[in-house]
């Protein structure tokens, strides 16, 4: 193990710290019951009207978690030194951009509605489209991040920096993500980790 890949093995793995902050905050905010999401959007904009402070933080978190994974994602590119890898890495920051885009909207529109709701006690018409937005971008942030993914992977099978069979994995892996999205309609931001995690750990112990 070299300096270089030591370096972007950390930047890989370290996101799974700054999550672990981001899911402990969740858990513990008024927002971790899973019942919340199955609410009416009415009593999800009551509940954010009144808790908008930790409704901000679970979402900010996701900024230094996606800085991290995209050094750690260019680092590895640079690694592979690949066509392919590059390619790769643009699309994950592609799919990246989408999130931040996703979290910042789902943020800042939720807060500006649980604002009105608050003052009026309806809910502002353009709410219902402006939430379903937000899940849009979440969706094009698990498939997208992971279909990069299979460019990583790729990438590796044409080089001697780890073992083919991660290379195969992480073809699975990101092929496997969406379809599971695809399928049911639904899912979760942490399901673009798998992959960099398993690629970070990999490159700490070779």
């Amino acid at each position: 193990m070299t300096g270089g890949t030591a370096t972007v093995g950390v930047l890989l793995v370290a996101p799974l710290a700054l999550l672990g902050v981001e899911v402990f905050g969740y858990l513990t905010s008024p927002f971790g019951q899973s019942s919340f999401w199955s609410l009416p959007l009415a009593d999800k904009l009551e509940r954010i009207s009144r808790h908008g402070r930790a409704w901000w933080l679970i979402h900010l978190t996701w900024f230094p978690t996606l800085a991290v994974m995209a050094a750690g994602l260019a680092g590895l590119a640079f690694l592979l030194d690949e066509p392919v890898g590059w390619a790769a890495f643009g699309g994950f920051a592609l799919a990246a951009t989408a999130w931040l885009l996703g979290v910042a909207h789902q943020a800042a529109s939720m807060s500006v509605a649980a604002e009105q709701w608050a003052e009026t006690g309806e809910t502002p018409p353009w709410a219902a489209a402006w939430w379903r937005a937000g899940y849009s971008l979440e969706g094009v942030w698990i498939v997208l991040g992971n279909l990069a993914f299979v460019g990583y992977g790729v990438a590796l099978l044409g080089t001697d920096l780890l073992p083919n069979w991660l290379g195969w994995a992480a073809i699975g892996v990101g092929l496997a993500m969406p379809i599971v999205v695809l399928l049911t309609r639904d899912g979760f931001p942490q399901m673009v980790l798998p992959v960099p995690l398993a690629l970070g750990i990999a490159l700490l112990v070779s």
